[in-house]
């Protein structure tokens, strides 16, 4: 099988990404019979390219990572803007890694609704799309027979979406518990070792974790995203980031973190869904965890997250460090699924 991809999104995520294709090409041809060449590409800073043949991707990466524009790489007349990148650009797939706005879910909303209507299946690692848009987005999908897979939205490349939509069938989620931002993560540890707040902060952007402005990481936006995608997909709600209760860790000193190991405890940001009769709700709040908990065992930017059904009780998924990459491979195994025809399950 050959699929011929648009890749939205050309930063960190989308270039590792990209390196994947060209280092997984022979394991998709020989493993999986099947082949992908990009054909369009949307940067934020370096312009957009098509061309219908296939673009050079290793000739993307280069010029993109020397900060240069795709202007030589594309064929035909010019394109001017992302939407009609996806109209215009011959492709099967979407593959959208582009920014996101926790508070309304756009552009990456508009670019998944204009791929599908396209007929172009798409694989996100944007949690927009599926925070604000979710049940209009699948069910658009399902009405034309295309895959919208979105597994890289809620902890990078670890199975998460996937074992709910494919491991826990029967059963109900009675309720979901997790770790899923790194950035609060790394600074509460480093808090827990004595580290003042603001030095922990510029430790996680030195390192790549948090960003220039860590607000949305911080105040709990992100989290609160995160847990909503759960929620909504595997707990059948239709919730809204801002319908969730939510406290950041600001508020959280070296001397609250060391108090709570001296107790046998950890802080730790914790999402939580609860189903509660017909409704789900949500939360995002820095919670003292005993030892004993899993997910109190979950360090600097590890990613962990439990579910608790009416028949397997308890099922705890952790992840490790990640990357770019890890990101990167969420999208890889979707694409694959697509292409396998897993998309079609019910």
């Amino acid at each position: 099988m050959h699929m011929r991809a648009v890749m939205l999104g050309f930063g960190h995520v989308g270039r590792a990404l990209a390196r994947l294709l060209l280092r997984k090409a022979e394991v998709l041809r020989t493993d999986y019979d099947l082949t992908v060449t990009v054909t369009g590409l949307a940067t934020h800073s370096h312009g957009l390219a098509i061309n219908p043949e296939g673009l050079d991707l290793a000739g993307a990466l280069a010029l993109v990572e020397r900060g240069e524009r795709l202007d030589a790489l594309h064929v035909g007349s010019p394109v001017t803007d992302t939407l009609s990148l996806i109209e215009r650009c011959p492709a099967d797939l979407v593959l959208e890694a582009t920014w996101l706005n926790p508070h309304t879910g756009q552009p990456a909303t508009d670019y998944v609704r204009a791929a599908l209507q396209a007929g172009r299946h798409v694989v996100t690692a944007n949690k927009g799309p599926v925070a604000f848009a979710y049940r209009e987005l699948q069910a658009l999908a399902a009405e034309r027979g295309l895959g919208f897979f979105f597994e890289s939205t809620v902890m990078d490349g670890a199975p998460v979406l996937s074992v709910g939509r494919e491991g826990l069938l029967a059963t109900t989620i009675q309720r979901i518990r997790g770790i899923l931002n790194s950035t609060t993560n790394f600074i509460l540890t480093r808090l827990e070792e004595g580290t003042p707040f603001a030095e922990a902060l510029a430790e996680a952007q030195a390192i790549g974790v948090a960003e220039a402005d860590p607000t949305t990481d911080l105040e709990g936006w992100d989290a609160a995203v995160k847990i909503v995608v759960l929620a909504n997909v595997l707990m059948g709600a239709d919730l809204r980031p801002a319908d969730v209760e939510r406290t950041g860790i600001t508020g959280v000193t070296v001397a609250d973190a060391q108090q709570a190991i001296q107790a046998g405890e950890r802080i730790k940001l914790l999402c939580e869904a609860v189903r509660d009769g017909a409704q789900v709700r949500a939360s995002v709040r820095p919670v003292r965890l005993p030892f004993a908990d899993p997910l109190c065992q979950v360090s600097r930017t590890s990613s962990a997250v439990t579910f608790q059904t009416d028949t397997l009780h308890e099922l705890t998924i952790v992840e490790g460090d990640t990357d770019p990459t890890t990101t990167a491979y969420g999208m890889l195994v979707d694409l694959i699924n697509i292409a396998r025809g897993r998309h079609r399950l019910a």
